[in-house]
């Protein structure tokens, strides 16, 4: 708001005093306007609304409860446990006493002959080859280790022209076996039971074979038979 010079005042005065207005009032300034209830009162502020307390969790069931305080197993033991299975196999394995049979010389020499059944029958009663029943293959070798070395040969690798105790004149067609010391025993040892020996442990004349049989003794350790020797069989042969 700009103020009037006293002047200016003066003067007005003196002039409503001549026009006989009444110069002595000061000018009345207006008033100032009254503000508007909207603008002097502010608006109330709204009560803040208060939230319902959330409610309190239920109890967890005694077995959840139970299941959280349990020890848990750590991660780390978890191969170490899928190992034990297998090792519980092995374990079980190597305390058992093994199968019947399953070291038996002579159920293991049925089941090397298997190979030759189908050339000597599987009773050694004979077919492509030579029979081996009524003691015809002991009759051929009557010791066993020369029975041995021609299973080991076979015609082919036999070095003399002759093979035998009857001389009989090669004419090919006996293979030579790979068989190691104790399954050529295991053979040798059927074969003969074929031919009607009365194999048994005091047997002296088999103990030796007996025990290639087992994999107690090596065919090294018997020598060559007689019929060998005659036939000049290396004794490098022995160790197959």
């Amino acid at each position: 708001m700009t103020e009037i010079p006293e002047h200016l005042l003066r003067r007005s005065r003196e002039r409503r005093a001549a026009l006989g207005l009444g110069g002595d009032e000061p000018a009345s300034t207006p008033a100032p306007a009254e503000s508007s209830p909207a603008a002097a009162t502010p608006a109330p502020t709204p009560a803040p609304v208060e939230e319902a307390p959330p409610e309190p969790p239920k109890p967890e069931p005694g077995y959840v409860q139970a299941a959280k305080r349990r020890r848990r197993v750590p991660y780390w033991a978890m191969p170490v446990l899928a190992g034990l299975l297998p090792w519980a196999y092995v374990y079980v394995r190597t305390v058992e006493p093994p199968p019947a049979g399953e070291n038996d010389p002579f159920v293991l020499g049925a089941e090397q002959y298997s190979q030759c059944s189908s050339c000597r029958g599987a009773t050694g009663g004979g077919g492509s080859g030579p029979a081996l029943e009524d003691g015809a293959v002991v009759e051929t070798w009557p010791d066993y280790r020369d029975h041995m070395m021609w299973v080991r040969l076979g015609s082919e690798g036999w070095p003399a022209p002759t093979y035998g105790d009857q001389s009989q004149e090669k004419k090919g067609g006996m293979p030579a076996w790979p068989l190691d010391d104790a399954e050529l025993a295991q053979v040798v040892l059927h074969e003969r039971v074929l031919a009607g020996e009365e194999v048994t442990e005091d047997d002296e004349d088999y103990a030796d074979l007996l025990a290639i049989a087992r994999g107690e003794m090596t065919f090294a350790d018997a020598g060559l038979g007689p019929l060998s020797e005659a036939a000049n069989v290396p004794e490098d042969r022995l160790a197959g």
